[in-house]
């Protein structure tokens, strides 16, 4: 019996076939919750929507919506249920209307434990990238870049 060679060279097939078993992890990992110390178990995104609340004073729905790279609604929901689990609070900023968000104690708890975390599971692309030459992380960020707006397009049309 003879099978049809694919389109692709072998090589290329194997980078998609990789790169399809890193989003497999990453997705079982997204789906499993966590504590990082407070009792409550969180999502994945829930934990980073907390960073980025963390890294950015008074950022708002809109901009916490777009570093996630999700919708206003999303990001909407994901916000209440932190606020009702007291990890944020929303605040309104002197001359804005837009509602501004802060940590809580408790979230500047996981804050900190997330930063704890990433240092540590990071370590081997920071070494990664200390090794490697300007043009090497020139084609990964293109790479990255096209990798995430393919998946946007592909997000949109399911």
């Amino acid at each position: 019996m003879v099978l049809n060679k694919p389109c692709m060279n072998q090589e290329l097939l194997s980078m998609i076939d990789l790169f399809n078993r890193i989003l497999h992890v990453y997705s079982i990992i997204d789906k499993r919750p966590k504590d990082l110390g407070t009792g409550d178990r969180l999502y994945v995104s829930e934990i980073h929507a907390i960073y980025l609340v963390g890294m950015t004073p008074e950022i708002n729905i809109t901009q916490l919506a777009e570093l996630s790279g999700v919708t206003k609604g999303a990001i909407s929901q994901n916000v209440k249920r932190l606020v009702s689990k007291r990890y944020m609070a929303k605040y309104k900023v002197k001359n804005n209307k837009e509602v501004s968000l802060r940590l809580s104690d408790k979230g500047y708890i996981i804050f900190q434990q997330y930063l704890a975390f990433a240092k540590e599971r990071f370590v081997f692309a920071e070494k990664l990238y200390e090794n490697a030459s300007r043009d090497e992380i020139l084609l990964v960020k293109r790479l990255f870049h096209a990798i995430y707006e393919n998946i946007k397009v592909m997000a949109d049309h399911y």
